[in-house]
């Protein structure tokens, strides 16, 4: 809150900006521009297969298996707890990922098949956390998954901007952050749409299956994907 108390107060200092020369028509030449610059970016997405796989095993892990949505039904029906125990199971994630975080020095040599390895540990582990009832056990799974989502986004990110050239890196990731920001909702509305039909448990587990499924189905159909690597030529 003080952060953004000063640096909105910083703004009283900053003097109006006249606006750009060229009027209605530059503003509409500015916006051809801009739907131009995202069809670049969408071209050289659809060309480059590595790129395409990116996207694809980022949905894998984020559209099916999000199940922050379900945490408070689980803490009450599977582990027998109340506002604690939710806390917890948003806290064990967080857990993971911050050990994640202080050990991720060796992705800076690492590649495709890592990424595929930590999106199979974030699918396995929810699965197993969905099938469980300790308490426990359910914590060390959870933390887990948030290592393996860690370090997954860490490579889906590295290998996104070492495999794109610098002039198309700023439409290209823009393009990557649309996804990055809807699939995550998406999964969370999905799993909360499987519980309504089933129950909360067996939403985690069908999504962590789906997710296992689907991130093995696109390392088979993207080889560009399995040999990606960050590793400087020669190492």
């Amino acid at each position: 809150g003080g952060g953004f108390l000063v640096f909105g107060g910083g703004l009283l200092w900053v003097g109006p900006r006249p606006p750009a020369p060229g009027g209605s028509g530059a503003r509409a030449k500015g916006v051809r521009q801009a739907f131009a610059a995202v069809g670049d970016g969408v071209r050289y997405i659809r060309g480059h297969r590595l790129i395409v796989g990116l996207l694809l095993i980022d949905a894998a892990a984020m559209v099916f298996t999000m199940p922050q949505a379900l945490y408070p039904v689980l803490a009450d029906e599977q582990f027998g707890g109340g506002p604690g125990v939710v806390g917890l199971l948003y806290a064990a994630p967080a857990l993971g990922a911050l050990v994640g975080a202080a050990t991720s020095g060796w992705t800076a040599r690492a590649g495709g098949h890592a990424l595929i390895g930590a999106v199979l540990l974030w699918g396995v582990s929810l699965t197993g956390f969905g099938l469980t009832s300790l308490l426990p056990l359910a914590l060390v799974l959870l933390a887990l998954a948030g290592l393996g989502d860690l370090i997954s986004e860490t490579l889906r990110s590295a290998l996104l901007q070492h495999g794109t050239p610098d002039g198309l890196r700023g439409r290209v990731s823009s393009l990557w952050m649309v996804q990055a920001t809807v699939s995550p909702a998406l999964g969370n509305a999905a799993v909360g749409f499987l519980a309504e039909l089933t129950s909360a448990s067996a939403a985690v587990v069908t999504g962590g299956v789906v997710c296992v499924v689907a991130a093995l189905a696109v390392a088979a159909a993207f080889p560009a994907l399995r040999r990606a690597t960050l590793a400087s030529p020669g190492r």
